[in-house]
């Protein structure tokens, strides 16, 4: 079926959403940056540390990312006023593939998401804007990535049919998000990376082509993209790229995950406060996440709200830090199922609500989900101690 979705048309509730939703995107960079410069200067002065060293790698990977929004975001723009010129010329499909996949390594493996290429035949070369054709693919990566399971294997098939390249993903069986279809799915996606999910729809429209999401028999669906461009010259190898065997393994095993690991104990036999960071800002996480190790606290993360509500369940931890944007559940239906849980003390878990969005309407919506408190994204150190002097114990 085709999508129905337009950011940058629609109501003026549906624009207010977007422009919300664009927001959160911009900031969480800029959150990242801020809380990672705050880490820098808790630590000790001299020679950076590993914390240290970790620090400045994620301020760099933040800056990076956000150089890459303001791009995009350009780019939407230009695209709407009619003024992105098309530069084709003889490229390789392959290499267009290896340069979209580097620019989402980083999500796939926080994801722990292997991603290959089934391209048919191996050297298709095709005349197109290779850079346009690079953010189309990294674009539908992103969006195939954000729709899974942690765990897994993502292939995208490529081929050239009827005229026109064809991009396909396909995901290991059971690895899609839930059973919503596709209008669920794109409405999701829309509200975790608006920016991203635009610029794809805009690229595959200035090139006269289609994007549609398909039913499928092995998984719940599949994203399919079709561009009319034409091949070009030279050799073609109609041999089929076999798949690494290594990915058939990270298959094979998706479902077979490492189990959770046990709440540690002191040497006195009681447990360690225990604190869930649920949010799928890599960056983020970790230095938070080295934040609290620095204090003495046992950490788990998540990257989705499922995942959050499993390890809530399991692990029972002092406080959960909840971001409100995630894939496959998002982090207000996330809080309302560990609310809804049966057993007493997964209910009172403190919840710490994590947002871009700095309206009293948003932190309405987090608290009345059941949220303890809110904390507004960008924040710091001070308001990490506040948080833990109010719903965490000392550790021991």
């Amino acid at each position: 079926m085709r999508p129905s979705f337009s950011f940058l048309e629609g109501t003026v509730e549906e624009r207010i959403d977007f422009l919300g939703s664009m927001g959160h995107e911009l900031r969480n960079p800029l959150a990242n940056m801020i809380a990672q410069v705050e880490t820098l200067l808790a630590g000790v002065y001299g020679p950076l540390q590993n914390t240290q060293e970790n620090a400045v790698a994620a301020i760099r990977d933040s800056t990076q990312r956000m150089l890459r929004l303001v791009t995009d975001l350009v780019d939407v723009g230009r695209i709407e006023a009619g003024v992105t010129p098309l530069t084709p010329m003889p490229c390789l499909v392959r290499e267009c593939f290896e340069n979209g996949k580097a620019e989402v390594e980083a999500l796939a493996q926080s994801r722990s998401i292997q991603v290959v290429a089934d391209v048919r035949p191996k050297d298709l070369g095709v005349v197109a804007d290779a850079r346009r054709l690079e953010q189309i693919i990294a674009e539908l990566l992103v969006a195939a990535l954000l729709s899974m399971k942690t765990g897994g294997l993502l292939k995208l098939a490529i081929t050239h049919e009827q005229g026109g390249l064809v991009l396909q993903t396909q995901c290991g069986a059971g690895q899609a998000a839930g059973h919503d279809g596709p209008e669920q799915v794109l409405g999701r996606l829309g509200k975790i990376r608006p920016i991203g999910l635009a610029l794809l729809q805009k690229l595959v429209q200035v090139h006269g082509g289609t994007f549609v999401l398909n039913e499928m028999t092995d998984q719940d669906f599949g994203m399919c993209i079709r561009v009319p461009v034409s091949r070009s010259g030279g050799s073609i190898v109609e041999e089929v790229e076999a798949v690494a065997p290594q990915a058939a393994a990270v298959s094979a095993h998706a479902e077979s995950a490492a189990p959770l690991p046990a709440p540690a104990q002191s040497s006195a036999g009681c447990r360690q406060s225990l604190i869930l960071i649920a949010d799928d800002q890599p960056a983020l996480v970790a230095v938070t996440r080295n934040y609290f190790e620095s204090l003495g606290f046992e950490v788990v993360t998540a990257q989705d709200g499922s995942e959050a509500v499993k390890q809530a369940c399991l692990l029972q931890p002092d406080l959960i830090l909840m971001d409100v944007r995630m894939p496959v559940v998002d982090g207000l239906s996330a809080i309302r199922q560990i609310r809804a849980s049966e057993d007493p003390k997964t209910r009172d878990i403190a919840i710490v609500s994590l947002s871009g969005h700095a309206t009293a309407a948003d932190k309405e919506k987090c608290l009345a989900a059941g949220a303890s408190a809110y904390l507004n994204k960008p924040f710091g150190i001070r308001e990490l101690d506040r948080i833990i002097s109010e719903f965490v114990r000392p550790a021991s």
